[in-house]
């Protein structure tokens, strides 16, 4: 499991001063089963969530059955702060957990107020949260760029290449989660993978998949 001080929410704060807030803030640990639902769509946002170990998916189910994955987080990063606003709207997604999970939750009114000491780690904690929400809405524009291309080879390839490093990309999806996230079929996913391997495209090992050709890429 995770340590607090290892997590971007917490950079920069010392051990001693983590355990400060953990005492003032009125965080809690709870576990969840594979499976088991961390909030659902309509529950009133009351946390930010901290994964100390496992993995959660956060998705939206479309009024056909098929269900689209917003993204996945793992051991070390949040989720929820999509709704971190004093107004408290409801969720308009699900979470849910992909592995036994352990969370920590962090109650939405430490967050939103200082305390009268106006604390260092306090500022911190807020200037970290700042910057996560910043790369998950790039991340966020980056998936919309992906879900406009107009082909499934097109969508395939166009994330392969914004995901790509040192000739690869390590997908933390199963196949039917990169299906639901790319917005497709899964058998025509695995089918479009395959042609693509036999193209020499790509090489495909579990959830790494090794780019052997980029020009080709680019051509879509």
């Amino acid at each position: 499991m995770i340590s607090l001080i290892e997590t971007g929410l917490f950079r920069n704060i010392s051990q001693s001063d983590i355990e400060k807030m953990m005492k003032c803030t009125g965080a809690v640990t709870k576990e969840y089963e594979t499976g088991d639902y961390i909030f659902r769509e309509e529950d009133t946002p009351q946390y930010l969530y901290l994964i100390l170990e496992g993995e959660v998916s956060v998705v939206k189910d479309f009024m056909s059955g098929r269900q689209d994955i917003l993204y996945v987080a793992e051991s070390g990063e949040v989720f929820g702060e999509d709704f971190f606003e004093p107004e408290q709207r409801p969720y308009w997604f699900d979470a849910v957990a992909n592995t036994k999970t352990v969370l920590l939750l962090l109650p939405w009114k430490f967050l939103f107020g200082f305390c009268s000491n106006a604390c260092e780690h306090h500022q911190q904690i807020i200037r970290n949260m700042l910057e996560i929400m910043a790369v998950k809405s790039f991340n966020m524009t980056k998936k919309a760029h992906i879900l406009s291309s107009t082909t499934l080879r097109e969508k395939i390839s166009v994330w392969l290449l914004e995901s790509m490093e040192a000739g690869q990309v390590d997908t933390r999806m199963n196949r039917e989660q990169m299906a639901a996230y790319l917005g497709v079929a899964r058998p025509s996913l695995s089918r479009e993978l395959m042609k693509m391997q036999k193209e020499g495209i790509i090489d495909i090992d579990q959830k790494r998949i090794r780019i052997r050709d980029k020009d080709k890429l680019y051509k879509k």
